[in-house]
C-alpha cells in the first residue's frame, strides 16, 4: 500500500517553474511566498496555434482531468467567487488566516485568471470552508461540489481540526492541503502524476509551491467548454472555447486507460512516450513505464531536465516499494546532474524504508557541506515533525532562516 509520504515537498528546479508571489494577509498569519518567476501563458483560445496548445497539454496534466469524463468548473464571468472561511473558536486562530492565504496564492499565481472575495456569511458564498472532526484521518481536507443537474450550486471544503495523532495542524500542513483542495474546487478534478505539483495525490501535505504544470492545467480547464458550471455560458462565450477532444487531438496520442494493449502502440514523439509511461505507471507495470520515461529523458536537451525524469522514475519505484530500482535510478539522476535535489534522494529513499536515523545522518552531512540546500532542510524538518522532536524542529527552522535569509521552510 502506498504511504502518505513527503516526496512532493521537494520543489522542482526546472520543469516545475514557479511564479513570483508576494502573498500577505493583514493578520498575524504565516506568510507564504513563491519565487523564481518564469513567464507562462495563462489562458488559451482559438487564436493560438496548435503548436502552442500542444506544448501546454504536454507540460500539464490536463489529460488526467479529462479522463474523469466531465469538466466541472466555474463560469469565468462570475469571478470573483465569494468565499466563506469559518471563524471557529474550536481551532487555533491561524487556521482561518492560512486558508485565506491559500486562496490569495491561487489568485496571485494565476495572474488573476481566478479571483476571490471573502464574505462573512456562508449563505452568501459560492465556496465554503469549515473546520470539523471527520472520520477521514488520513487527509487534512476534503472537497465536494454540490451539483443540481448540470449546475454547480455550491463548493464545500472541510478541514480536519487535528491531524491523525490528535495534534493541531502545522500551518504548512494546512496551507498545502488548502492549496490542493482549492485546486479541486476550481475544477482540477484529476490528479497530477508528477511529485512536484500541488495536485499530486500522495504526500502533498508539505508541498507549498504552485507549479507551472498546475497553472497550465488550470488554464486549459478554463479554455474548454464545461459540462457542469454555475452559470450557463452564452453563445459568444462558447464560441471562444475549445472542446476537450479538440485539445487532446493536438497530441494525436493513441493512449488512454481504455487502450487494451499498450505494447502495440508505436511511440514516435515525446508526448506518446510520456503518455505510455503514465499509463504503464497507472497499471503498475513499472519496468515498462521506466523504459518510456527513459525515452523521454533521452529527448531532453539539457542535463537538468534529464535528471528530473530519472528522479521521477526513482519516486515511482519508491511508491511501489521497489527500493533497489529506486536506488539505481537515484544514482543515474545524480550522475546526470548533481544538484541539491538529487543530493537528497538517497536520504529520501532511507526515509521511505523507515531508516529515519540513517536519513537524518545523511541530511546533516549534506547540510554541513551545503547549508543552503532547502530540500535537505525540508526532509529533516519532516522527520523531526513526525517524531515530535519540537526542539530539534524549531532549531533547524531557525538555522535555515538564519542561513538563507527570508526564505521559508
Amino acid at each position: 500500500m502506498k504511504k502518505i509520504v513527503i516526496c512532493t515537498f521537494l520543489i522542482a528546479a526546472g520543469t516545475a517553474a514557479l511564479l513570483n508571489i508576494d502573498n500577505k494577509i493583514d493578520t498575524n498569519a504565516p506568510e507564504f511566498t513563491l519565487k523564481n518567476s518564469y513567464a507562462i501563458t495563462l489562458g488559451y483560445d482559438k487564436s493560438m496555434s496548435e503548436k502552442i496548445i500542444k506544448a501546454a497539454v504536454i507540460d500539464s496534466y490536463f489529460r488526467n482531468v479529462a479522463k474523469n469524463g466531465k469538466i466541472i468548473r466555474w463560469n469565468k464571468s462570475t469571478f470573483p467567487l465569494k468565499v466563506y472561511v469559518q471563524d471557529s473558536a474550536d481551532v487555533p486562530g491561524y487556521y482561518r488566516d492560512v486558508v485565506m492565504s491559500a486562496y490569495q496564492t491561487w489568485q496571485r499565481a494565476s495572474d488573476g485568471l481566478v479571483t476571490f472575495d471573502f464574505v462573512e456569511d456562508a449563505n452568501d458564498a459560492d465556496m465554503k470552508c469549515y473546520f470539523k472532526n471527520t472520520d477521514n484521518t488520513k487527509s487534512i481536507g476534503v472537497h465536494a461540489f454540490t451539483i443540481n443537474g448540470n449546475k454547480i450550486t455550491a463548493s464545500t471544503i472541510i478541514f480536519n481540526k487535528v491531524d491523525a495523532k490528535g495534534h493541531s495542524l502545522d500551518s504548512k500542513q494546512l496551507f498545502s492541503s488548502a492549496l490542493q483542495e482549492i485546486g479541486h474546487s476550481l475544477g482540477i478534478t484529476g490528479a497530477s502524476p508528477s511529485i512536484y505539483d500541488v495536485m499530486y495525490p500522495v504526500g502533498t501535505k508539505f508541498n507549498t509551491e504552485i507549479t507551472a504544470r498546475d497553472l497550465k492545467t488550470l488554464a486549459l480547464i478554463y479554455s474548454v467548454k464545461p459540462d457542469v458550471t454555475n452559470v450557463p455560458l452564452t453563445t459568444t462565450e462558447q464560441s471562444q472555447l475549445f472542446t476537450v477532444s479538440e485539445i487532446l487531438n493536438t497530441l494525436n496520442v493513441p493512449v488512454s486507460k481504455d487502450t487494451k494493449n499498450l505494447d502495440e502502440v508505436v511511440a514516435s514523439d515525446v508526448s506518446t512516450h510520456l503518455a505510455l509511461a503514465e499509463e504503464y505507471r497507472r497499471r503498475a507495470e513499472y519496468t515498462k513505464a521506466a523504459k518510456e520515461y527513459q525515452a523521454v529523458a533521452q529527448a531532453k536537451s539539457d542535463r537538468r531536465s534529464k535528471s528530473e525524469v530519472y528522479y521521477e522514475i526513482a519516486v515511482m519505484y519508491l511508491d511501489a516499494e521497489e527500493f533497489d530500482n529506486a536506488k539505481s535510478c537515484a544514482e543515474i539522476a545524480m550522475a546526470t546532474d548533481e544538484n541539491d535535489l538529487t543530493d537528497t534522494l538517497p536520504a529520501l529513499i532511507d526515509y521511505y524504508m523507515k531508516r529515519s536515523n540513517s536519513a537524518t545522518d545523511q541530511l546533516e552531512t549534506i547540510l554541513k557541506h551545503n547549508p543552503y540546500n532547502k530540500y535537505a532542510y525540508k526532509l529533516l524538518c519532516q522527520i523531526y515533525r513526525e517524531k515530535h522532536h519540537e526542539n530539534l524542529l524549531n532549531a533547524t527552522i531557525r538555522k535555515y532562516s538564519k542561513t538563507a535569509g527570508d526564505e521559508e521552510l
